[in-house]
């Protein structure tokens, strides 16, 4: 009997053992939060000395590599960066059409959509200019028949969410600098698109407006449909409201809030925080990226 007992402690221990080691071998359930990232991260193509884009680029890839969001939109974005953070982002898919059709040259910039490829599938995406020629660009030419201005665009994209099956519509752009009627149509333009979505579906709008939120026209068009400003409806905010950087620490430059994540659907934000990241007083960009965590509510 003296001999049996410790062969019964010996096997309930083992399958004690085999229990607390497969219960740590399952994988957790994904969680069902989606980081979104806007990121203004200013063109290759400015006379910008110390702050050129070769002395940067390795920071801005750096800095969405430490966030890893889901999806990030940026705004500025030419050919040759495109092609560096394709190369260095490997987590990363993208999507998006420079808004001159010429491969991002000069000033044709690129309004991509960056996403992580093993939570998100994209289902459909596309573009559209703000202009009265939505489906390609305006055709604006001087006295020598030179095309005068591109157009600003709007890349889109719909993603099914792994994690929670739900339908993710992504929206990224970048307004004019000059605010009035032209910024207020195309804040039209996205929200009347955007409330034409099917019910139940998230919606995450990201860009550069160039306007202050609150405070702007601009805003108002932009929300007065349903969606909301990530940043004035987050349980916790962190980071200055302004969102203009100079390439330097924080300076209240009497701009505003002009980079904003707008959301809508089946969502609540946990959290927004405008990103002070930098390289010894090296910043990546003259606008600080800006950050949000969605909770996504599940079916």
């Amino acid at each position: 009997m003296r001999g049996r007992i410790p062969a019964m402690l010996v096997a309930i221990f083992v399958i004690a053992v085999t229990i607390v080691v497969i219960g740590t071998t399952t994988p957790p359930q994904a969680a069902p939060w989606l980081d979104v990232m806007t990121f203004n991260i200013r063109t290759a193509n400015g006379r910008d000395g110390e702050n050129a884009w070769q002395h940067r680029k390795a920071l801005v890839a750096e800095i969405i590599e430490r966030h890893a969001p889901h999806i990030v939109g940026l705004q500025e974005v030419v050919g040759e960066q495109i092609r560096y953070l394709e190369d260095v982002l490997p987590e990363y898919r993208w999507l998006g059409i420079d808004r001159g059709l010429n491969g991002g040259e000069g000033l044709s910039e690129y309004t991509p959509i960056f996403y992580r490829h093993a939570e998100l599938t994209p289902i459909e995406s596309g573009n559209f200019w703000l202009s009265t020629t939505p489906d390609h660009p305006p055709d604006v030419r001087d006295i020598r028949g030179r095309r005068r201005r591109v157009g600003r665009i709007v890349t889109w994209a719909r993603f099914h969410h792994l994690a929670t099956g739900r339908r993710v519509y992504a929206y990224n752009t970048h307004f004019t600098i000059r605010r009035g009627e032209r910024q207020i149509d195309s804040a039209n333009m996205i929200a009347k698109r955007v409330a034409a979505l099917p019910e139940q579906s998230v919606v995450i709008v990201t860009g550069d407006f160039n306007a202050p939120a609150e405070a702007s026209d601009t805003w108002q068009a932009a929300t007065a449909t349903g969606l909301l400003d990530a940043w004035e409806v987050a349980d916790e905010r962190q980071g200055p409201e302004f969102t203009l950087s100079e390439f330097g620490p924080p300076v209240d430059w009497d701009v505003g809030r002009i980079d904003w994540i707008l959301v809508g659907g089946p969502i609540s934000v946990h959290s927004a925080e405008t990103l002070l990241d930098n390289d010894i007083g090296r910043y990546p960009s003259d606008h600080y990226p800006v950050v949000a965590r969605l909770v996504i509510e599940e079916h």
